[in-house]
């Protein structure tokens, strides 16, 4: 028998309308720069891309909008990631980009140019973080699981990542500049753990309460798709691999908070959608009524912290 109140959240019609008002009261509520819009009008349009994703994947087999709500709540909850900062906000834009063309590329009938287009998103979002380029490992496993890996593939992904740079390497030729590519890269594997100790203690508990979240997700939904049919569990599978790649990488290098925390809620906002609708029962009840709790606090702790910070407290 279905436990009423999560089949509401998970297929009602107003779970997403409810998620974006209250995420616009946060904005606005805790709105300190002009450049605050542009995180503001990625995070709306990633939330948009996620319904599409479920209806082009047909991943829960339900029209269900709980994914985008999630991931506006949390992305909204989140008040670090509003700055603008040096662009990082388009690295989830960039990401969901490549996402879409790995998961377009299983069996599918031309595979180089999906993957091609998977690596040069990665490639121009490094252009951004240059550490992200650390999660183009990432692309060749998930390619493993989709069974796309091979010999043309494998350099149709080399050549879109190099491509970006080959641009900007012709760039400083023809400029008779010295090539930036060279140096670009030297720093990324640094490590110091003076960059933990600098973390404010907003963004540590932020984002262990989205690590829970998702981590309990990604468990649960392992468990789940063991009696999906294939398709599913393969994607299932591909969305852990980047939960749990990018959870590492953003542990060993803290300073890509801001960049890759983002993908991380909404690879969880995707798990936490998918058992909510496949699976009713005690476990998946406490567990909405707990994330709703945890998300509650941790919002409010945040509102309460922006607050106290600006009046100067």
């Amino acid at each position: 028998m279905r436990n009423r109140f999560q089949y509401e959240i998970a297929t009602g019609r107003l779970t997403l309308p409810v998620a974006i008002i209250l995420s616009v009261i946060l904005w606005v509520t805790t709105f300190n720069d002009k450049m605050e819009i542009i995180p503001f009008l990625t995070g709306g349009f990633v939330t948009y891309l996620l319904i599409e994703l479920n209806t082009s994947f047909a991943l829960v087999r339900s029209r269900s909008s709980l994914p985008s709500a999630l991931f506006t709540i949390l992305y909204s909850s989140s008040l670090f990631i509003h700055e603008y900062g040096k662009g990082e906000c388009w690295i989830l834009l960039l990401f969901m980009g490549s996402l879409y063309c790995l998961l377009r590329s299983y069996e599918s009938k031309n595979v180089p140019s999906y993957i091609f287009h998977a690596f040069l998103w990665l490639s121009i979002g490094s252009l951004i973080e240059p550490g992200i380029i650390l999660s183009a490992p990432l692309i060749f496993i998930v390619m493993s699981q989709l069974r796309t890996l091979g010999v043309r593939t494998f350099f149709a992904g080399i050549i879109g990542l190099c491509i970006p740079y080959w641009i900007i390497s012709g760039y400083d030729i023809y400029a008779g500049n010295s090539l930036t590519v060279l140096t670009y890269f030297n720093n990324i594997f640094e490590w110091n753990i003076e960059a933990y100790r600098t973390i404010p203690l907003p963004q540590i508990i932020t984002t262990g309460c989205i690590l829970l979240l998702s981590s309990v997700s990604g468990v649960s939904s392992i468990m789940t798709s063991q009696s999906d049919k294939v398709r599913n569990r393969i994607i299932i599978g591909v969305i852990n691999t980047i939960g749990i790649y990018e959870t590492i990488l953003m542990i060993a290098q803290p300073v890509m908070l801001k960049s890759i925390l983002p993908v991380i809620i909404t690879m969880c906002a995707i798990l936490y959608g998918y058992i909510m609708i496949q699976k009713t029962n005690k476990f998946t009840y406490i567990f909405m009524i707990a994330s709703m709790v945890i998300i509650a606090m941790m919002a409010a702790y945040n509102v309460m912290i922006h607050f106290s910070s600006n009046i100067g407290f």
